[in-house]
């Protein structure tokens, strides 16, 4: 008897080969699959459930599916830069009930999202063009070029509030270049700004040594982007080259609640060289090249202390804020007069605007007199940057706005102004 069940045993305990393209309940039994189609008999025998894995096909494809999920919005403005922090790579497929469940598509009218390995080539382009084309038209200098080219681009990478920033420069300029196109990329940099104004606001809630190059370079391009928006002055944009101007003082104003936190971290950063200008190139006891210019200031003071129309509109604060916006403002020019020759290709033209309290801000929108004659005033001093791509025509704008709003009676005040912009563009274009 033994002899027999010997042979018997052997036959049972025989192992076989499995079909690898068998179904999952017979994989699952080790048992072989017959392979019938939509059920093998085994499955039929035992009524339970017959699911083919079509050599793994579809758990790549359950993968995929779970992948295709967006990392961010790119629809909408403002979308982060920052990559989902979900995996892509160990999402486990489903059972399939059948096979034509396994071989079902997606409606044409219901596509499915967009693979996270889209790129966004808008941002691309932005971004090859500040670093291509963009920070060599910023400033000048071996050392600075560096940093813009380099350096810069770096820090936008960790820090997405300077990337938007950085995104915003490069599409104005490129709006500057194309002017077929500029439209489109005036809404482009003003979605980017507007985006980076609201993450730098977070950022500065809790300014930290990491935090700080960010900050500060962030604080470069927004004066960038102060000075070349109001260049972009069309009825889509903003009203009119003044209220372009008030724009600009605010993100100005901005800046001074930066730097005084931060200063310290960024001398000792790769940045440091971009806070040079302080103090030893500037010259000690600095006097007006021209004595005409001390008498021309001598005369606006008095004319800002005593403040037309006080009577009217004019409070006692705007009288004091008034002469203080004046005396400040003959401290900026003495300031670029100063600047020692062949250290700067381009004056600190931006002191003064950064200073400006905020009463001042409101009575220029109101376009009252002083502002008004102080602000033409301001823009002698942005003439002499007026070779950058970054200030244009906005001059010419600002002060044919400033002179069809300044009452008859004030329009001498506009005389000097106008004609120190004219002696300096005449200057440039003689040496250019």
């Amino acid at each position: 008897m033994e002899e027999l069940e010997e042979p018997a045993r052997k036959r049972r305990n025989r192992g076989h080969h499995n079909s690898r393209s068998g179904c999952a309940q017979c994989k699952a039994r080790k048992v072989k699959c017959d392979e019938e189609k939509p059920k093998c008999r085994s499955c039929t025998r035992r009524q339970t459930p017959c699911t083919y894995t079509n050599n793994g096909l579809n758990q790549l494809a359950s993968a995929a599916s779970a992948a295709s999920s967006p990392s961010y919005d790119r629809s909408q403005p403002g979308s982060s830069f920052t990559p989902s922090q979900r995996s892509y790579g160990t999402t486990p497929s489903r059972p399939y009930q059948n096979h034509v469940a396994q071989t079902r598509r997606p409606s044409p009218k219901t596509p499915p999202p967009p693979s996270p390995l889209s790129l966004n080539m808008a941002h691309l382009e932005l971004l090859h063009h500040f670093v291509t084309v963009t920070s060599y038209a910023i400033t000048t200098g071996r050392i600075s070029h560096v940093i813009w080219h380099a350096t810069v681009p770096q820090i936008a990478l960790s820090h997405e509030f300077v990337m938007h920033a950085l995104l915003a420069v490069s599409a104005l300029h490129i709006a500057y270049l194309r002017p077929e196109q500029r439209t489109s990329y005036w809404k482009r940099a003003a979605m980017h700004q507007d985006r980076a104004l609201q993450l730098q606001q977070l950022a500065m809630a809790n300014p930290t040594r990491e935090k700080a190059d960010a900050l500060f370079i962030f604080s470069f391009l927004i004066v960038y982007l102060a000075s070349a928006s109001p260049s972009s002055v069309d009825v889509t944009v903003v009203d009119t080259p003044l209220h372009a101007a008030i724009q600009c003082i605010h993100m100005f104003r901005g800046i001074r609640s930066i730097l005084p936190s931060i200063r310290h971290w960024v001398e000792e950063g790769p940045l440091a060289h971009l806070l040079l200008l302080y103090p030893n190139h500037i010259k000690r006891n600095p006097t007006f090249r021209d004595p005409n210019t001390e008498d021309h200031f001598s005369k606006l003071l008095i004319f800002c202390s005593t403040a037309p129309d006080l009577n009217k509109d004019t409070e006692l604060d705007d009288v004091e804020h008034f002469a203080a916006a004046a005396s400040s403002l003959r401290a900026s020019y003495l300031k670029v007069e100063s600047v020692l020759e062949g250290d700067l290709y381009t004056p600190p033209v931006w002191h003064w605007a950064v200073r400006l309290p905020s009463s001042f801000v409101q009575r220029l929108g109101e376009r009252h007199v002083v502002p008004l004659v102080l602000i033409a005033h301001w823009c002698v001093l942005l003439s002499q940057a007026r070779h950058y791509w970054w200030v244009g025509d906005w001059l010419d704008k600002t002060m044919r706005e400033i002179e069809a709003c300044l009452p008859q009676e004030y329009s001498q005040w506009l005389e000097w102004p106008t004609e120190k912009i004219r002696e300096i563009n005449e200057t440039r274009r003689r040496s250019d």
